[in-house]
């Protein structure tokens, strides 16, 4: 772990902290760094899981029923509320399962609730970036119904809102790790330039946007966004982790017209079959739009310092991916 992160952590002090999602990806990192940083934190799954690391206080509870949360709140003085419906990985519409909003407005609803009851004094909450895009999806849709429920609890405890850019820093999950597996098997087409420009974010920035909201009292009450402070096209992307895969890039760029044919035959081949495919008109439309956020705020404010950024992750990231293979 790297000395920042280290630093973030002894900042904490006693305070006692709970984490939901704690199976989540973002979960799994942060109670990581946590515990090799001293803390002892207690995080919350619906069942026990088979093995938990040394240090850990493991809670059961569920936040669609809230009888089960105040055990869970019990002298909590941080909340970090990751949760979120994990959609199936060949789920064709990841982002329109009614599990969203249960989970994201509803567990949501509940968990402020039992917060409150139990004097919480700041919880922080992990939205994303599809908020702001023009998504309306209804995991956009979800995330942005919990964000005003989470601003009304202002006057009861201080939170923070962390808005996540599309997270990297995996092997086998997020879109980057799809896009490199993707390219591995020789399934990705080689884009062209769009011009368009997108933000992305390494766990272990996100972890640290996740430490500082809970230490820095600056924070409270606000809403930023997470990012690595860089910018980057599906092009950029596209060589990057062909480099990175030791590949080299085709040398034939498919024309925007024939990226449409392919997403069209993508599109039929996915509702013949029901299941996802590389290439749909949505992922097309998602790699020529621009996705750009502003995370400068959190750096100027909070002392944010990002310390990753793509082509500096993907060794490791490929290394894993590898490794796994």
């Amino acid at each position: 772990m790297n000395s920042h992160l280290d630093s973030l952590c002894r900042r904490l002090g006693e305070r006692k902290v709970l984490v939901t999602g704690a199976s989540g990806r973002i979960g799994k990192r942060l109670l990581e760094v946590l515990l090799a940083g001293g803390v002892t934190p207690r995080a919350l799954y619906r069942s026990p899981p088979e093995i938990s690391p040394q240090g850990l206080q493991v809670v059961t509870g569920d936040l669609l029923r809230p009888e089960s949360l105040p055990a869970v709140l019990r002298d909590v003085d941080v909340v970090w509320h990751l949760a979120s419906h994990a959609p199936a990985r060949d789920d064709p519409r990841p982002e329109e399962h009614p599990r969203h909003r249960e989970v994201t407005v509803e567990g949501t609803r509940n968990l402020l609730a039992a917060a409150r009851a139990a004097g919480v004094s700041r919880l922080i909450f992990a939205s994303s970036t599809r908020v702001l895009d023009g998504s309306s999806s209804l995991y956009a849709r979800s995330k942005k119904e919990a964000e005003s429920l989470v601003r009304r609890e202002e006057a009861f405890m201080e939170t923070v809102i962390l808005r996540l850019a599309p997270v990297y820093g995996f092997s086998a999950q997020g879109n980057v790790a799809l896009m490199m597996a993707a390219i591995d098997a020789g399934r990705f087409p080689s884009l062209p330039e769009f011009g368009e420009r997108r933000s992305l974010v390494h766990v272990d920035d996100v972890v640290q946007a996740l430490l500082l909201s809970a230490v820095e009292a600056g924070m409270a009450g606000k809403t930023y966004t997470v990012t690595d402070l860089q910018s980057y096209s599906s092009r950029q992307m596209y060589e990057m982790i062909c480099a990175a895969l030791g590949r080299q890039p085709a040398r034939r760029v498919l024309p925007p017209w024939l990226l449409g044919v392919a997403a069209g035959a993508g599109e039929l081949l996915q509702r013949l079959s029901g299941r996802p495919v590389p290439m749909n008109r949505e992922r097309l439309r998602k790699l020529r739009a621009s996705a750009w956020f502003d995370g400068e705020p959190l750096a100027r404010e909070a002392g944010y310092q990002p310390q990753w950024d793509l082509q500096g992750a993907l060794p490791e990231i490929v290394a894993r991916y590898r490794s796994n293979s």
